[in-house]
């Protein structure tokens, strides 16, 4: 088993400034950010470098390719594919994620030693998180074609050892309980601006006459107390919504061009019928129910139901091809397209 994508091709990738580059080298430890020259990257068979390149399923197809691989996890928690170059003794010292990854060898070898230790202490000293007390338990050498899963919070080190090592790296999300909440809540106060019931003014005209003024009033609590279960404001499915659509938010590197797809809506949709359309590699569907989040956007809100069904599909099977029959010019599935969400 061979990489799909040559050395040469990640150099080039790692020029460019749209893309997240680091470059570390050991003995001692030095760590850099792209973009880099290729002059910049320590020539072939030069000791411990590694050069990492983050959102690979964005810059070439065969990375997006095996990201979908993986679809047996739920999609929310899918982040990104990382890809280490490295040649003899490249690493990035002894660390620990904070989240679950998958560990293909692609070319090369590379010696991983793992361990459970529950000593998580980084070295303050040093430019990288790297372990202050890292204690090998169990050790391997990967070979192209093999796999190693790491649950969160293993420690674990790696080093190269064989030039022009690639390992590809399938990352997932972990968000914190209070990100989530807070995104969430975030997008549920935004949705009260759709109710105009909530313009309504306050009043307490059986309010008596208090003998203690300091403190809230027992007419505010009850009325917002109704309020809150009206709108059903207690209740978790209300924030599910706006906790979708925050999941769905492409990464903040993401980079949309739509210049490209300028077809007419007739001509849209006569290529549809012709030809599958897919998601951006770097677009996040996510659906709630029969609700089709796109990009942070519920894409399927005032739509026909032809329209959220196509929705669906593509959700579901990232491919959509066939006719659509009538829709109109304001429709989603073409704005996406139009966006460069989508593509043929």
């Amino acid at each position: 088993m061979g990489s799909a994508i040559s050395p040469e091709e990640l150099f080039k990738i790692a020029g460019d400034d749209a893309v997240e580059s680091r470059l570390i080298k050991a003995k001692p430890w030095s760590f850099s950010n792209g973009p880099f020259k290729k002059k910049s990257i320590p020539p072939p068979e030069s000791p411990d470098w590694t050069l990492l390149l983050q959102d690979m399923e964005g810059r070439h197809p065969a990375a997006a390719k095996l990201l979908t691989w993986f679809r047996f996890i739920p999609d929310a928690r899918l982040d990104d594919l990382m890809i280490s170059i490295a040649d003899p003794g490249g690493g990035v010292g002894p660390h620990f994620d904070s989240y679950d990854v998958f560990l293909i060898q692609m070319s090369g070898r590379r010696r991983w030693r793992i361990s459970e230790q529950k000593d998580l202490s980084l070295n303050p000293n040093l430019p990288l998180k790297i372990l202050k007390n890292f204690k090998v338990e169990q050790e391997w050498d990967l070979e192209p074609g093999d796999m190693l899963y790491l649950p969160p919070h293993v420690a674990h080190d790696s080093i190269a050892l064989d030039g022009g090592c690639q390992t590809w790296s399938v990352g997932f999300r972990a968000q914190s309980y209070k990100e989530i909440l807070q995104e969430g809540l975030w997008r549920l106060a935004e949705s009260l601006e759709d109710i105009p019931e909530l313009e309504q003014r306050f009043a307490d005209p059986k309010q008596r006459a208090t003998h203690s003024p300091e403190q809230l009033p027992e007419e505010i609590i009850a009325q917002v107390t109704a309020k809150l279960k009206e709108l059903k404001l207690d209740r978790v499915e209300t924030f599910l919504p706006g906790i979708t659509a925050y999941l769905s938010e492409p990464k903040p590197q993401a980079f949309f061009d739509g210049s490209a797809n300028d077809l007419s809506l007739k001509e849209f949709k006569l290529q549809i019928s012709k030809q599958a359309l897919l998601p951006h590699p770097q677009t996040r569907l996510l659906a709630l129910g029969g609700r089709i989040y796109c990009n942070g956007e519920d894409v399927t809100k005032a739509q026909d139901k032809q329209t959220q069904a196509a929705w669906s599909k593509l959700a579901a099977k990232r491919s959509l091809k066939g006719s659509l029959g009538g829709i109109g010019a304001n429709n989603s599935l073409f704005e996406a397209y139009e966006a460069g969400w989508l593509v043929f």
